[in-house]
């Protein structure tokens, strides 16, 4: 048997899904270094890509690697094992991350306002792209656990354990935020993102076995 169709599959939809998330999470690291006083655990990482921080240009380009990479693992993953709300799912968040990366934040603090801030157009721009990516992230994992017929069933656990990481890091989050606490929040944030980017390269091959 020709294994070679599935490993060209199967390479196609991990790339994507190691190389954003690695952008990512690589620019917010090597970024912080250039923001004096910035505070992995208090504060968010949209803050490195606000307007006037020195990290802005590595961080917005963490943004459009990981949103353009979004969008190739959703077509890579497509009429494979993943549930079709899932990939269309991943298409959309793909589009939210790029949007959230241009509708920088006008200054480190990320003012919102709901939370009666003075704001921008920019400033809503970025939490309404963010609230969207937010919300898949937090979703695609679920609902492949639940949904993901064609999957093994160790892959759907591995799923509904990451989708329950990071719901369980956005209630934190939350918690916090109507506490009206910065300290911590930056962990609760990493919590939801690493879970739901850990859960690309699980879903890559998961849809390609």
């Amino acid at each position: 048997m020709d294994c070679r169709p599935l490993l060209g599959a199967r390479l196609r939809a991990l790339a994507p899904a190691l190389i954003g998330p690695a952008a990512f999470f690589g620019a917010s690291i090597v970024g912080a270094r250039k923001v004096r006083g910035y505070r992995h655990r208090d504060e968010p990482m949209s803050a490195l890509a606000a307007k006037g921080c020195e990290s802005a240009p590595m961080m917005i380009g963490g943004f459009l690697t990981l949103g353009a990479s979004t969008i190739m693992l959703a077509r890579a993953v497509r009429g494979a094992a993943l549930p079709r709300p899932v990939v269309a799912m991943l298409e959309v968040s793909g589009a939210a991350i790029v949007a959230a990366g241009v509708g920088r934040q006008s200054d480190r603090s990320c003012p919102v306002r709901f939370l009666g801030d003075e704001v921008t157009l920019s400033d809503d721009v970025h939490l309404f792209s963010s609230m969207v990516v937010f919300a898949s992230w937090l979703a695609m994992p679920l609902l492949t656990a639940a949904f993901g017929r064609r999957l093994r069933p160790v892959d759907r656990r591995r799923s509904l354990a990451l989708g329950v990481t990071a719901v369980a890091g956005w209630t934190w989050g939350s918690v916090l935020i109507r506490g009206d606490s910065e300290r911590w929040g930056g962990v609760a944030q990493r919590v939801t993102v690493a879970s739901a980017l850990v859960w690309y390269p699980v879903a890559a091959i998961a849809a390609t076995r």
